[in-house]
């Protein structure tokens, strides 16, 4: 086994970053990528001796120009022992990475979050343009929104009140699930769930 280069950053785009300013550096190959877990990424990196510590000089140098602290460690093995290619990592180069496509996933990630957080925001929206919340603090009107709007929708709207004024609406029903301090000592999740019942049950 030749030399091994390691470096250790916090966060996939220093290691993105480390690794091409390694691979352009000098003439060494990708040994492994390893997720650490807790956003920490190792990079190996195999060639000879002195590639290799012009390589992690120059992936160490590229992650301290975003930030020294994103650089966990960095270290260089010059003759690794023999058993270390079988236990520690493969001995097989990982020679056709494709660094855009690590960053390409990278973006995707991000566009999922992104999509999803808009599309809550937007359920969360359609339902209070369809419901007046002003309406949800009488019985009677919250009767109505139930046989207009359905029993999902009114939950849904139900849900974007505060736990007081859940409290203060459970009070105005006669044959409420709960009654008297357990309206009182009850959560937002427990309220929902008994206005649900109740219009299920009537």
């Amino acid at each position: 086994m030749q030399a091994l280069g390691l470096i250790e950053t916090e966060g996939l785009v220093p290691a993105i970053i480390s690794l091409d300013a390694m691979l352009k550096a000098s003439d060494v190959n990708l040994l492994e990528r390893t997720y650490v877990g807790g956003g920490l990424v190792s990079i190996a990196v195999t060639g000879d001796v002195a590639a290799v510590k012009a390589a992690v000089e120059a992936g160490s140098a590229a992650v301290k120009t975003i930030s020294s602290q994103l650089l966990v460690s960095q270290h260089v093995i010059s003759r690794p022992h023999e058993e270390l290619e079988n236990t520690v990592v493969s001995a097989v180069p990982l020679k056709d990475i494709d660094i855009g496509s690590a960053k390409n996933q990278l973006k995707k990630e991000k566009k999922a979050e992104v999509v999803k957080e808009v599309s809550t925001k937007v359920e969360k929206t359609d339902t209070s343009m369809e419901i007046d919340l002003n309406k949800l603090h009488d019985k009677n009107d919250v009767d109505k929104i139930v046989l207009k709007h359905g029993l999902e929708k009114t939950m849904k709207a139900l849900g974007e009140l505060k736990v007081v004024e859940l409290r203060s609406l459970a009070r105005k029903y006669e044959n409420f699930g709960i009654k008297g301090k357990e309206i009182a000592n009850a959560g937002k999740d427990l309220l929902i769930k008994e206005f649900k019942q109740y219009y299920k049950d009537n």
